[in-house]
């Protein structure tokens, strides 16, 4: 199932856009939605980024909700304070978690 944004909320940028000269985690408006046909990826546009007049069109997989973004970026905060044991420890447990997930 697609997720559809609604028009006019905010969302994160998932990865950078270089050729726009956005990061991730940059936050825009969506102003218009492109519905595709089943099993091709919608379309969005976006303004804000603190520039005005600027419009950046982007597929689905490319935003994400600012409270997704927000949560990453406390994880990945909570990570860089963890020493190289700990680190590998949390890895093979993910490993495993993500295993269980496959299978069930």
């Amino acid at each position: 199932m697609k997720v559809q944004y609604p028009l006019y909320s905010q969302v994160s940028l998932a990865e950078d856009l270089p050729e726009h000269h956005l990061k991730r985690g940059d936050v825009a408006t969506i102003v218009e939605h492109y519905p595709m046909p089943e099993g091709e990826e919608d379309g969005y546009s976006l303004e804000g980024f603190d520039v005005p007049h600027i419009t950046v069109e982007v597929a689905a997989s490319k935003i994400i909700p600012v409270s997704q973004w927000q949560q990453e970026e406390e994880i990945l905060a909570k990570l860089r304070q963890l020493s190289q044991p700990r680190l590998l420890q949390l890895e093979e447990y993910l490993e495993f978690l993500l295993q269980k997930e496959k299978a069930g």
